[in-house]
């Protein structure tokens, strides 16, 4: 079995690598969306809890800010609890069109709630809706009701305000992985680790 996807690349990047890699980050993410990758925002979060049982989910990355990247969602959730108990966490970013991998580790904190309440602004009105409806990762007994709940919020004149529980994280980089995939394994692996002096480049073998 193969790998799928476009191996002829050509990333100088993994031969020359920059000194920032959340420059190089950005550059990615350009890259993807003029390459009309599918889903490129579409982050792999893993979290674990105060007994180091893990946990991951796939959520939307949002934008840069402050050396970090952006997500958000409910911290009344399960990834929302681990991070209140054990503040870090690996993202993963995976696209097969052009055989890329992103891998970004490190801490975890929340954004003001001003920037929560832009992030929250910025969704749909009828994803408003379903987050104000819903108590993410708690039992659910009655779908239909839930649907009612959602829909008779989105159809209202009304203004839907940010719920205290839902709120935007900011994932600090501690340690980045640029992984660009190759049909004969032979995979090429960039990382970066952040020193006291800086990040330190390093080429890994597959």
């Amino acid at each position: 079995m193969t790998l799928s996807g476009d191996a002829t690349l050509v990333l100088p990047e993994f031969d020359a690598p920059p000194a920032d890699p959340v420059v190089l980050l950005a550059e990615w993410f350009a890259g993807a969306v003029a390459r009309e990758v599918s889903e490129p925002f579409a982050m792999v979060l893993a979290t674990a809890d105060d007994r180091g049982r893990p946990s991951s989910r796939v959520v939307l990355f949002k934008e840069f800010a402050d050396g970090g990247l952006v997500f958000a969602g409910s911290s009344a959730s399960r990834k929302g609890r681990d991070l209140a108990a054990n503040p870090h966490a690996a993202a993963t970013f995976h696209w097969r069109e052009t055989l890329q991998q992103i891998t970004v580790v490190g801490t975890v904190r929340k954004v003001a709630p001003e920037a929560s309440d832009v992030l929250f602004a910025d969704r749909p009105r009828a994803a408003q809706a379903a987050v104000i409806a819903s108590e993410q990762s708690t039992p659910l007994d009655d779908e239909s009701a839930l649907h009612d709940r959602a829909q008779a919020l989105a159809d209202s004149d009304e203004p839907l305000s940010r719920p205290q529980t839902w709120t935007g994280y900011l994932l600090l980089p501690e340690e980045i992985e640029f992984w660009q995939g190759k049909p004969n394994r032979l995979h090429r692996r960039l990382r970066y680790v952040r020193t006291g002096e800086g990040w330190l480049a390093q080429r890994l073998q597959p």
